[in-house]
């Protein structure tokens, strides 16, 4: 759905630290939604924003350290005078760091995110499983393996779970590890795999704890995305739910959604508005879902502070995702003045993989159906793909990711699995 881009009454400049895939489609949101050029901070000169007509790409090699990136983040400021900064993050780690930095950035900056420690609470998987129990939604069973539990405890820790379990770090230094057979998600069938999982865990390096799950049934088709915007004043205004059609299989980034629908659900937005507004979250929240086939009982798996890695299956259905952002924080009006969003049942796809891919994994004959329909009348949004942005290396990108998937595919995940 095309609208024309919103008339801002602050100038503005949003600036997105990294260069992954998500960050040009948040570039793409700001150009289509309220007709600006984003800046994008990065290492290296990434191929997702490589070659972009609206993008300006400032290399810094030296971003991790916080004295370089604060250098980086007050010259394009100097570089743009009378002009508040927005300051985005598309993963975890920038957001982190965005709010961590937040007191040393003065009035020129805007930083939609809330304070640190809540943004830490509930990323926290242990402290996520918590904040379920304590307002009553449904989560799957979860126990902690405290870093320093000793490996013959392992057994009375677990005591009363339901193998298989699934397996995941407790502490975001995991993502920096490298090792052999590494997976963001690990499934265990026994105790036995669950303790070597550990120990080669340990070895290279990782000294945190383990959180450990039921495996809730189901492929990746009972799956669903949720999205909420939370105004400064803590109450949630807005929530869009997108039914996962395919998640990613690769090792490193199981579990991302890469083909989402819209999606329908009599529950979700509410019980994510009893969890956010229990802890007075502000800003933009993702939640992971999945639907239990055996009785439709929606698990809320865990919440990103940010938009999701594949917020554009928003954008596709006319959602605009960044002008409540800039409406409230650059501009200090209500987020959704003037900002219309698209209509909750509007049949769109985004999907990261190439469409013939797509339908391959797609098993359940309704939505097989469902997605049949979308292609035919061709609404189907590609995330590199954008009609303000041609040029050579804007399509040699969307190659490439193409051809990456289908390898991917062809590696880690042949056919589907639906139980």
């Amino acid at each position: 759905m095309v609208r024309p881009p919103l008339d801002t009454t602050v100038p503005f400049v949003p600036v997105v630290l990294g260069g992954e895939l998500a960050t040009y489609t948040l570039a793409r949101a700001f150009h289509a939604e309220l007709d600006v050029r984003t800046t994008v901070i990065s290492r290296t000169v990434p191929s997702a924003v490589r070659g972009s007509a609206i993008i300006d790409n400032v290399q810094l090699p030296g971003m991790d350290d916080d004295e370089q990136l604060l250098a980086g983040l007050s010259d394009i400021a100097d570089a743009n005078p009378g002009a508040r900064v927005l300051v985005l993050g598309t993963v975890d780690t920038w957001v982190t760091r965005i709010a961590a930095l937040r007191d040393r950035l003065d009035e020129r900056f805007a930083i939609p995110y809330p304070p640190l420690p809540l943004i830490e609470r509930l990323s926290d998987k242990e402290g996520f499983a918590a904040l379920c129990a304590e307002v009553g939604v449904a989560h799957p069973v979860t126990r902690a393996i405290p870093a320093d539990a000793a490996e013959a405890d392992l057994g009375d820790l677990l005591e009363g779970l339901r193998w298989p379990l699934v397996v995941k770090a407790g502490d975001s230094s995991f993502s920096t590890l490298v090792y052999e057979g590494k997976k963001k998600v690990a499934y265990c069938d026994d105790l036995a795999s669950l303790v070597e999982l550990r120990r080669t865990m340990t070895t290279a390096g990782y000294a945190g704890s383990l959180v450990v799950q039921e495996r809730i049934p189901g492929g990746d088709e009972q799956m669903r995305v949720l999205t909420t915007y939370s105004d400064l004043s803590g109450t949630v205004r807005w929530g869009r739910l997108g039914h996962v059609l395919l998640e990613d299989h690769d090792p490193a980034m199981i579990g991302n959604p890469l083909a989402v629908i819209s999606g329908a659900s009599f529950t979700a937005v509410g019980e994510a508005t009893r969890m956010l507004e229990h802890v007075g979250w502000t800003g933009y929240a993702n939640f992971d879902i999945k639907v239990d086939p055996r009785d439709g009982t929606e698990y809320f798996f865990e919440l990103n502070p940010r938009l999701g890695r594949s917020h554009a299956y928003l954008s596709a259905a006319g959602h605009p995702i960044v002008a409540p952002m800039v409406r409230e924080h650059v501009e200090d009006r209500d987020p959704y003045d003037g900002v219309e969003v698209g209509p909750e049942t509007d049949d769109w796809l985004y999907s990261i993989v190439p469409v013939p891919l797509l339908a391959r994994y797609v098993t359940d004959p309704a939505t097989r159906r469902r997605l049949a329909a979308i292609r035919s009348t061709g609404r189907v949004v590609r995330p590199l793909r954008y009609d303000a942005d041609p040029g050579r290396d804007r399509r040699l990108a969307q190659l490439k990711n193409d051809v990456r998937y289908v390898r991917n595919f062809a590696t880690h995940y042949r056919r589907p699995v639906t139980a």
